[in-house]
């Protein structure tokens, strides 16, 4: 499984939230950072969100990049 972080505007998010519904893909309220938040609550939330992806690779939901492969990338 591969997450993936989009930024769009409040307005679009329920049509986001129903394409996303017909092609069978989730998403977590909870990875949502809002641009309501502060500076603080957003760079936590990313915190946060980053921890949450570590634990899915530990547990295997979620394939790390290789770090070779991502610095070839670039």
């Amino acid at each position: 499984m591969t997450a993936i972080t989009i930024n769009i505007p409040n307005h679009e998010v329920s049509f986001f939230k129903k394409m996303m519904a017909k092609m069978g893909w989730t998403y977590s309220e909870t990875d949502v950072v809002r641009s309501a938040a502060t500076p603080k609550e957003k760079t936590l939330a990313k915190v946060d969100h980053a921890f949450k992806q570590l634990r899915q690779m530990k547990d295997g939901q979620l394939e790390g990049v290789n770090a070779e492969d991502l610095l070839n990338e670039l």
